[in-house]
């Protein structure tokens, strides 16, 4: 690979930038992102470009974010920055994409195989991108763990690694969130004794369960769903998308990532159905296309979608013209109308859309529709994952509230 200065690779990746139209106010940034890592080379005397530099450079930006001594705004500019100058500088042009923190590196030959191994395990299993994702992770940081602990082999792994393993591992995350990981460091474990990697039943030493919870789905009430639609701007382009991907969320139930992923040829506009294939599932839905949401749709494509031969229907509002990111994008968008609304606004309620889309739910429970048919509506692959929206049917949970009269305690008992 050729050497090349720094401030060539930042003129190259400049002009490589130009054809995504970018406004002036990124540009600008860029260019200031780019003059911190410029003064970062000439502190260590380097003129030349150096991956390896660029790469310790964002770690001691990370290790300054959480110090807090950099806002998260600067240090993903630094990082959106960098990255692009590296895939500059080994593509020889950049190419606009969500460019992700850089995984958990393995370095034991033999633990790279079975970590490959195990995914096209999961990929035989016909487990969904998302679920491997998920399940690839843990068993990576397991991995990991493994050769920080200096363990050679995957046979030397006992219950004894795992118990020690499971209190570092649970630390960062919320109780929700771990019980995924717990199932997904028992896919992996079983994968090893299936396997006959291991004599022991490492999967049996994982709990069930972090914490014994109740779930209660957060929910947006009827009117506080008619006050965001309500409050919503519907004048500008960005407002006519926005609205547009509200209802899909409020009226339809479908999930953020299938909006983000709804394409031109998914609305079928004569037979008036949406028809999918879901990102989390891998199934087919085919939901009927409301008046409501075929019309803020078709006013989005009409008079606010930037022109784009993208297939999919909900883009950037700003240049390059492209598919949206992904879940934080839909969370952005339904955390600012709800604030410009004055809807949730309460420290520790949820903002997101999936609080649009049980809404959905709570609505179809109102009037007693059955659990099989909100199951079908809201494309769950199992029927028993709607149980958890029983949750929200206030009114019929008070019919089970037990009437304690004739039960009563005096003081004497209760000491």
């Amino acid at each position: 690979m050729e050497q090349i200065s720094l401030s060539e690779l930042i003129e190259r990746t400049h002009d490589s930038i130009r054809s995504l139209e970018h406004s002036q106010s990124t540009l600008y940034h860029y260019q200031i992102a780019w003059k911190a890592l410029a003064d970062y080379f000439l502190e260590h005397d380097q003129v030349l470009f150096s991956r390896p530099l660029a790469e310790q450079y964002l770690l001691e930006c990370k290790a300054k974010l959480d110090a807090k001594a950099i806002q998260k705004w600067r240090y993903k500019l630094y990082r959106l920055s960098v990255r692009m100058l590296i895939e500059c500088f080994e593509e020889g042009h950049v190419t606009w994409k969500c460019y992700r923190e850089q995984p958990v590196h393995l370095h034991q030959s033999a633990y790279l195989l079975l970590y490959a191994n195990y995914q096209n395990h999961l990929q035989k299993e016909g487990k969904s991108a998302d679920t491997i994702q998920t399940y690839t992770h843990v068993a990576r940081q397991f991995l990991k763990y493994l050769e920080q602990k200096e363990v050679k082999d995957i046979s030397e792994v006992g219950m004894k690694e795992v118990s020690s393993f499971i209190p570092v591992f649970s630390r960062p995350y919320q109780p929700n969130t771990l019980k995924i990981n717990f199932t997904a460091l028992r896919s992996f474990l079983r994968f090893l004794e299936d396997s006959n990697l291991t004599p022991f039943c490492l999967s049996q030493v994982v709990p069930s369960s972090p914490v014994r919870t109740t779930t209660i789905v957060p929910v947006i009430s009827s009117e506080e769903a008619q006050h965001l639609l309500e409050s919503a701007n519907r004048t500008s382009a960005l407002g006519k998308r926005n609205y547009a991907m509200l209802l899909l969320a409020l009226r339809m139930g479908l999930r953020s990532i299938d909006i983000i992923h709804l394409k031109l040829g998914d609305i079928h506009w004569r037979s008036r159905v949406i028809e999918i294939v879901q990102a989390k599932t891998n199934q087919p839905l085919v939901l009927p296309l409301l008046t409501e949401v075929g019309n803020a749709i078709a006013d989005y494509i009409l008079n606010g979608r930037p022109d784009s031969q993208e297939p999919f229907i909900f883009l950037r509002s700003q240049a390059p013209y492209q598919k949206m990111a992904g879940h934080s994008s839909c969370y952005a968008i339904s955390r600012k109308v709800m604030k410009e609304a004055g809807v949730r606004q309460e420290v520790g309620q949820r903002k997101g859309f999936h609080c649009l889309r049980h809404a959905v739910a709570a609505q179809l429970l109102e009037v007693e529709t059955p659990l099989p048919i909100i199951s079908s509506i809201l494309g769950h692959r199992n029927k028993e994952s709607t149980k958890v929206y029983l949750s929200t049917d206030m009114e019929h949970l008070r019919a089970c509230a037990l009437n304690l009269t004739g039960i009563e305690i005096n003081q004497e008992e209760l000491q």
